[in-house]
């Protein structure tokens, strides 16, 4: 058991002494900064926090605790969790809050991704959360620290219970909010106290309904929800919504009750563009004939078909073109290689093809081969998504971005060579590519998101030395996954980040101080795991929090 975790003396509830043995450590729901415990007093349990004995004499996270407790203390909501008491013995301050006997969204998401599939379920999460917000809002309050481990849902009615004040804006603290970084507003990022108000909690929570809406791409692919997101995140804060629950009315329309079979996700709407469209190609056959004779039909001006491609063009003045898709001609074979060109040729004028657009091969499983050739900058959101069959990509020089879930589901493909400007890995890129083995990280690779390699193949990630880091289960459930290298510049390590990499038995870590991580590596304690660290920072990674829970830590210039 973790030392630090051990009770020396008393806490008090309601004026009475709670002893050591009444006191159970929760290690699993231990911070970087804060240890938790579950306490019993009366037949009833409570949750315990105590700073770390590292941070008990620092004034800042003194500060943050006191904030903490006086500002819960005085809230009183069903979807917030209710502060009881706070004290300070032989350990230092704690806090005792009500034991809410559940999981965070951040478990729920990677352990039941199924649940989300419901839109009832996310229409109720939502809107309890925002609900919870409106409330703290009307108490001159802003949460300022929204991410998946605040957010829990309890176990019998999955209902929404809101933690973790310590970040908070409110009056009689304000200069010492916080923010998380990954869920972080433009303002908070940028230190603009000034500027931030109701929106800054608004743009986590559009960001939050993203990442759930991005397990179930095929089902919330609706444009009320793209816009509701896109407006709740919009970096000029006064174009996002006004309140929580102006949002919340927003959330309604865009998450009606039958959503999964109503008409909105977009591989339907497109199936009903194409029935309508039928129709009305054999409703007005005669009167096509009649208009193509005397030559007087027009084309759309924007949407195109060129050597086997659809393509709209993105601007008449640059001559420049977007790829939508494959050509609406049929395919005759099994399997085909698709090369998306330099340019596209349209009434003699030459387009540039700079993108390749949104879902534009989605579950195309007769894709085998995409080749794509340079000048095109940017691979956009769900390009390749769900192309099973497809085993080999070639991306150019030229790329400079690529899109959440480019290449999600892409079971088949083996091997890829990401080009040299790219910064960031998004969110779910190459989730379920598992005969993906192994993949070269180009240097200047500053982001991996979340989820983004989760139950791929890969056997070892070598990262580079640009990487500053690592979202949210960015290698979960890596199962073959053997080896990782961490670079000294990997500042930031996302939860959930290497669970269920069974596989895995050797980390080495070139960062000199340990990073602060709670539950990367949960299941580390039992396996047979080494870590290599820097020589002369092996006494340092023995006493931090998870790092030391390795089977044997050694010098990384000691042979593996």
């Amino acid at each position: 058991m973790d030392k630090n975790l051990i009770v020396s003396g008393f806490i008090q509830i309601n004026n009475d002494l709670i002893s050591a043995e009444d006191i159970e450590p929760l290690s699993e729901r231990s911070g970087s900064t804060c240890l938790c415990y579950l306490v019993r007093y009366q037949g009833k349990r409570y949750f315990m926090k105590r700073l770390r004995r590292e941070y008990v004499d620092n004034p800042r996270y003194l500060e943050l605790f006191r904030k903490e407790f006086e500002t819960g203390q005085r809230l009183t909501h069903e979807h917030l969790v209710k502060y009881v008491s706070m004290g300070e013995d032989v350990d230092g301050c704690y806090i005792v809050m009500e034991y809410i006997d559940g999981e965070t969204l951040g478990d729920r998401m990677i352990k039941n991704p199924s649940y989300f599939s419901n839109p009832k379920h996310v229409r109720r999460l939502f809107s309890q959360l925002l609900e919870c917000l409106g409330y703290l809002h009307h108490h001159q309050v802003l949460h300022l620290d929204l991410k998946p481990d605040n957010i829990m849902l309890t176990r019998i009615s999955d209902d929404v219970k809101l933690i973790d004040l310590g970040f908070c804006y409110c009056d009689s603290y304000d200069s010492s909010m916080g923010r998380n970084g990954v869920y972080s507003a433009p303002e908070q990022n940028e230190d603009r106290i000034q500027d931030i108000n109701v929106g800054t909690d608004l743009y986590a929570v559009g960001l939050l309904l993203h990442d759930v809406c991005l397990l179930h791409p095929k089902i919330y692919d609706t444009d009320a929800i793209s816009n509701l997101i896109a407006r709740s995140t919009h970096t000029d804060i006064s174009r996002r919504f006004s309140s929580a629950e102006e949002m919340a009315a927003a959330l309604k329309q865009a998450l009606p009750d039958d959503l999964k079979n109503g008409k909105m996700n977009r591989t339907t709407r497109h199936f009903i563009r194409f029935v309508v469209s039928l129709a009305l190609f054999l409703g007005g056959a005669l009167v096509w004939h009649l208009i193509a004779v005397a030559n007087d039909w027009e084309e759309d001006p924007t949407v195109h078909e060129s050597n086997g491609l659809s393509y709209s063009i993105a601007s008449p003045d640059t001559f420049t073109c977007i790829v939508t898709g494959r050509g609406s001609s049929k395919a005759d074979k099994s399997a085909i290689s698709v090369s998306v060109r330099p340019f596209m040729v349209f009434e003699d004028v030459r387009y540039r093809v700079v993108m390749v657009g949104d879902s534009a091969f989605f579950a195309d499983s007769i894709v085998e081969v995409l080749s794509i050739s340079e000048g095109v900058e940017r691979l956009s959101f769900h390009a390749c998504d769900g192309c099973e069959n497809l085993r080999n990509v070639s991306l150019p020089l030229s790329l400079k971005s690529i899109g959440e879930s480019a290449f999600r589901g892409c079971h088949s493909l083996q091997h890829i060579i990401l080009p040299p400007y790219i910064d960031r890995l998004p969110l779910s890129m190459f989730r379920e590519c598992s005969s993906l083995k192994s993949i070269h990280f180009p240097e200047g690779l500053e982001n991996i998101g979340r989820g983004c390699f989760a139950y791929s193949g890969l056997t070892e990630a070598h990262l580079p030395g640009s990487l500053r880091s690592l979202e949210l289960g960015a290698f979960y459930s890596c199962q073959s996954l053997r080896s990782v290298t961490l670079p000294a510049s990997l500042e930031r390590i996302g939860d959930f980040c290497f669970h269920h990499c069974d596989s895995l038995t050797e980390v080495r870590n070139y960062s000199d101080t340990p990073q602060p991580i709670t539950n990367v590596f949960r299941d580390t304690i039992g396996l047979k795991r080494t870590l290599y660290v820097p020589s002369q920072s092996i006494d340092l990674y023995r006493k931090a929090p998870y790092w030391r829970d390795f089977s044997s830590i050694l010098p990384l210039d000691n042979p593996s």
